[in-house]
């Protein structure tokens, strides 16, 4: 008994010991993971984030041997890197945000917590190409808005702007997915995608109505982007919603 008494004293502290070595084993085998507050909330959808603008970045930062995953929540408010080994803001992230015009806040660790509740989470944390789901949403929001104000104010018909709509969402779930720099988003922001929009709809309203259209939805465009102070990127030289 006294032998059996021995050996429990023994072992037992030993296996503390080891459990002890396996958990913070287990704990340096956690990846480190940095938040950061950026400001890349979609203009034409501002409860999401950007995909255009986020994209970029994203496959940037995963290029990088340092990076494990990037990820950006889904409101577009901070992007989370999940680093190999140790944290590299100034060397490695901060280039990176800087070439793409994209301002950014690291987050302590009281600020970050309500983050790493969520992280990697469906639906509301998007990794890479994954960002591409928010262009998608933001295809259909700016389908809507083209034709929101135009049936509203009598000037086309319901199936007039069913035949407009889907040919808009069409359009730009192909165009928001490409990749673009921040000064070629906005340059097609400003010209190209709205040279577009308006030829969609003159092939089913004609030129008069189109223009009439177009007005009306720049118009409520100005309107929201002052409303939700999305109006103004970071890093673009121009108003999303200026008209020149």
């Amino acid at each position: 008994m006294k032998r059996i008494a021995l050996l429990s004293v023994l072992i037992i502290p030993m296996l503390v010991v080891a459990g002890f070595i396996v958990n913070n084993k287990t704990k340096t085998r956690e990846p480190m993971v940095t938040f950061y507050e950026t400001p890349l909330v979609c203009n034409a959808a501002p409860e999401i984030g950007c995909g255009s603008r986020s994209k970029p970045v994203l496959l940037e930062l995963e290029k990088n041997t340092a990076v494990k995953e990037a990820w950006l929540n889904r409101p577009g408010t901070v992007i989370a890197i999940v680093w190999e080994n140790k944290p590299e803001t100034e060397a490695i992230a901060k280039p990176i945000f800087e070439k793409n015009n994209v301002e950014f806040t690291e987050l302590d660790m009281n600020e970050d917590a309500m983050y790493r509740r969520t992280f990697r989470k469906i639906n509301l944390w998007y990794r890479g190409t994954g960002v591409d789901e928010l262009s998608g949403e933001e295809a259909t929001t700016i389908a809507e808005n083209s034709v929101k104000y135009a049936v509203e104010n009598n000037l086309i018909n319901d199936e007039e702007a069913q035949k407009i709509r889907i040919d808009i969402e069409a359009y730009f779930k192909q165009e928001l997915v490409k990749i673009r720099t921040n000064e070629q988003l906005n340059e097609d922001s400003q010209n190209k995608f709205r040279e577009e929009m308006f030829k969609i709809a003159e092939k089913y309203i004609g030129k008069e109505r189109s223009e009439k259209a177009m007005e009306l939805y720049q118009k409520n465009c100005e309107k929201q982007c002052k409303k939700d102070g999305s109006c103004t990127q970071p890093g673009i030289k121009k108003d999303c919603c200026d008209k020149n």
